[in-house]
């Protein structure tokens, strides 16, 4: 008899708790936003590198090459050639440039933005490792548009004269990435100087989301896409933090829903968005598209969710709200030299597994997201006076968790307009009854088992 007991005090609480249930796109996002934060990677130093120099020869051949074929097409005008010249020019920039002779230096202060979530109480993060570092191919870029913005823009001004008309966005946009990545080619960096820090949304006044910067150490990094695109901060200042749950990749399957929270900079930094709205995270979903293998034999998840720069380190949960990835790198139209939406990769959780147990670091939900949870599944279930409970509980172990006057404010509407929906006294019954006879049944199935043996 006491086996039996020991049977159902170990069986009957996975029964009834343990069983995951999957969420709806509102509730991954308001459980995970609160630990979604913005990685801020700050670079200073000295940039030096050669001045490239233009081949004319392979210029006036290219311009009499995509005259003669627009001609032949019967659809020569001014605007296409130059268009189509100017993209031609970008996407072979190595046929047309050459290196000069003059050196040029500049001194380096910039910042790089990427995604990452909390995973304890006390403030671990992870993040991709391209986010933090300073060799990755688009922070050399970065550094070289900074560093040379005036010699990039005089080369435009340049190119608009003698076209006698203004660059488009897309035109400028290709000249400005196609100069700055043959500035990388002789680009030395010297007496560089890392700073990280990590934005996250607080509530602020009239429960509207605000930033707070917290410096951050770096703890282990990884390398970079082809590498193991993984790295690991700590917060350095003692709060209450949200925290995310770490899931399993090896359960997912092609066809199965994904979801992204992340910064996407477009997004992030719209010209038409306020300032204040920049520490909130941006969801996106997808299915799982495929399961591929890098060069070193590890595998990734190909995922068609919508990334872009920004995203870089950002959680991709499974629909139970765990994360099973990180948003790392996307697909280029090498012709066009634009990024191609739907062909995006995550690096998956047993790779972040690998950087978590090296570093030593535990990750665990902390005791304000779980109390948050709770109040959240209340929510849910439109049980508002117990919700608003927990809730207020979340409140008074830290003021400026995030959402947390948003979520008091609703659901106190929500308590005014009459809409609890707290079971009364006889479904509670009913549960009590239920589970009662549940008990019963496995009890008496157990006893014939056993005397059957």
């Amino acid at each position: 008899m006491k086996k039996i007991l020991l049977f159902l005090s170990l069986f009957l609480p996975l029964t009834f708790f343990a069983q995951q249930t999957k969420m709806t796109p509102v509730q991954i996002a308001e459980r995970n936003k609160p630990g979604t934060v913005m990685i801020q990677a700050t670079f200073k130093g000295t940039v030096s590198a050669i001045k490239p120099e233009f081949d004319t020869p392979a210029l006036e051949a290219l311009a009499q090459q995509v005259k003669q074929q627009l001609e032949d097409e019967g659809k020569f005008n001014t605007d296409l050639f130059w268009n189509i010249y100017i993209r031609s020019f970008c996407a072979g920039i190595d046929k047309y440039m050459m290196k000069g002779t003059e050196t040029l230096s500049k001194e380096l202060n910039t910042t790089m933005i990427g995604s990452g979530f909390i995973v304890t109480p006390d403030g671990y993060v992870i993040t991709n490792a391209h986010v933090v570092d300073e060799n990755d191919e688009t922070t050399k870029k970065n550094f070289a548009q900074q560093a040379f913005q005036q010699i990039l823009d005089e080369d435009a001004a340049d190119i608009e004269k003698t076209m006698g008309r203004k660059l488009t966005e897309e035109e400028a946009k290709a000249l400005t990435d196609a100069n700055s990545w043959y500035f990388t080619q002789t680009m030395e960096v010297g007496n560089i100087k890392k700073e990280f820090s990590v934005v996250m949304g607080i509530s602020g006044d009239n429960g509207k989301i605000i930033p707070m910067t917290i410096p951050a150490n770096l703890i282990t990094q990884g390398a970079a896409i082809p590498g193991k695109d993984v790295a690991i901060l700590k917060l350095t200042k003692k709060h209450t933090y949200p925290t995310i749950r770490m899931g399993n990749d090896k359960e997912m399957r092609v066809g199965d829903q994904v979801y992204v929270l992340g910064y996407p900079a477009v997004a992030t930094f719209h010209p038409l968005i306020s300032e204040e709205s920049v520490s909130e995270a941006s969801l996106t979903r997808g299915l799982v598209s495929a399961k591929k293998n890098m060069k070193d034999g590890w595998e990734v998840l190909q995922i068609d969710a919508a990334i872009t720069h920004g995203n870089s380190g950002g959680p991709v949960m499974n629909e139970y709200g765990e994360v099973i990835g990180l948003a790392t790198f996307g697909s280029i139209d090498y012709q066009r030299q634009a990024e191609v939406q739907g062909m995006n990769f995550i690096v998956p959780s047993t790779i972040v597994d690998e950087f978590i147990d090296e570093a030593n670091v535990k990750p665990a939900m902390s005791d304000i997201s779980l109390v948050y949870e709770e109040a959240l599944a209340l929510y849910d279930e439109s049980r508002y006076k117990k919700a608003l409970a927990k809730f207020d509980e979340v409140k008074g172990m830290n003021a400026s968790f995030p959402f947390i006057d948003k979520m008091i404010k609703d659901t106190e509407k929500n308590i005014e307009k009459g809409l609890d929906k707290e079971p009364n006294d006889m479904t509670m019954y009913y549960y009590i009854g239920g589970g009662a006879v549940l008990l019963i049944l496995i009890l008496v199935l157990l006893l014939r088992k056993k005397k059957k043996g």
